[in-house]
């Protein structure tokens, strides 16, 4: 998985193929109880990724675990 997390951004925003962020998403929902992100949209930056926003805190664990 290549997932690219944005922390020094306010809110932290969440890189990588639509499909991985999905993924993602329901492991902090399920495993975590992680609900407040934004919706996966495209990344203006970059057309081949999309991005989320987390609006809660997160731990960067949670996040490798997916990885």
């Amino acid at each position: 998985m290549a997932i690219r997390v944005a922390w020094d951004r306010t809110p932290v925003s969440v890189h990588g193929s639509r499909d991985e962020l999905e993924k993602l998403i329901l492991h902090l929902r399920n495993k975590y109880n992680l609900r407040k992100h934004s919706i996966i949209m495209p990344d203006r930056e970059n057309d081949e990724e999309a991005l989320f926003f987390l609006y809660a805190p997160c731990d960067p664990r949670w996040i490798n675990e997916v990885m």
